[in-house]
């Protein structure tokens, strides 16, 4: 059995921001969209300048969003976090929730009973359990 886009972020969002009321929340996801549409330098659309992301998240957001998508491995960088790009996984994390509302993935976060979520060391795509980096959540970063 094989996950919808929507449950594979669902299963994201739980990794990445799981200390909700039992749901993605709104506060959350509005930094994680504002993030990704703060992004763009010149040389690299899929790339971030620290300036601007405190100018546009406040410098509180920017760093905690630097500091949980860089953990996620969506972002990577060079010699310093002031400035990253999106890694394969970020670029597909972008473009779905580019396609998105935050109205609407919060919806999709509404944790339901029986739901077998996946995470990054644990894969319930199948009928079993299976130990190790084998969900092929597009999400997560495998490189």
């Amino acid at each position: 059995m094989s996950k919808t886009i929507e449950q594979y972020f669902v299963d994201w969002e739980n990794s990445a921001f799981g200390y909700g009321y039992g749901t993605g929340e709104p506060h959350t996801l509005a930094a994680l969209k504002g993030f990704f549409d703060a992004l763009g330098r010149p040389d690299n659309p899929n790339a971030y300048d620290y300036r601007i992301l405190e100018q546009k998240l406040t410098p509180t957001v920017a760093w905690l969003m630097i500091n949980i998508l860089c953990r996620e491995d969506v972002i990577e960088y060079g010699t310093s976090p002031r400035g990253g790009w999106l890694t394969q996984a970020g670029e597909a994390l972008r473009a779905f929730v580019d396609a998105h509302s935050v109205e609407e993935l919060d919806a999709l976060t509404e944790r339901r009973g029986g739901y077998a979520s996946c995470c990054r060391d644990v894969c319930n795509c199948g009928d079993n359990s299976v130990l190790g980096p084998a969900c092929p959540n597009p999400f997560w970063d495998r490189s």
